[in-house]
């Protein structure tokens, strides 16, 4: 299911249930050290490079952490949360969803991993 399809299912979800008071939301990650790219074969130092290089374009300075997911997550399914539905929160860090910035980040991933 792509991204969209997904934001799309995750309103729909939302409005359906709604009624039933469930209340439906996802998370959209941004680049997140996850340890994916050391477990299909990368070194520890080219996914640091990478990630070292997403840094550099990101807002917030880092690429983001699972517990930076983790706390997206707590947040949304807690109290604090109970009037929102049906949202796709973007926890990226700033704004990698720009054209432009996804463009660098893919040149900068197929020069680290095209060796």
């Amino acid at each position: 299911m792509s991204k969209s399809a997904l934001d799309m299912f995750t309103k729909c979800m939302a409005a359906e249930l709604g009624p039933k008071r469930i209340r439906i939301n996802a998370i959209n990650p941004g680049p997140i050290d996850t340890g994916f790219f050391t477990a299909m074969g990368s070194s520890r130092a080219d996914a640091d490079k990478l990630f070292e290089a997403i840094a550099n374009i990101l807002p917030v300075g880092r690429a983001g952490l699972s517990a930076d997911v983790a706390n997206s997550i707590l947040y949304l399914a807690s109290d604090h949360a109970a009037f929102i539905t049906g949202t796709n929160l973007v926890t990226d860090g700033g704004p990698l969803h720009q054209i432009k910035q996804v463009q660098i980040t893919l040149r900068i991933f197929y020069k680290i991993f095209s060796n």
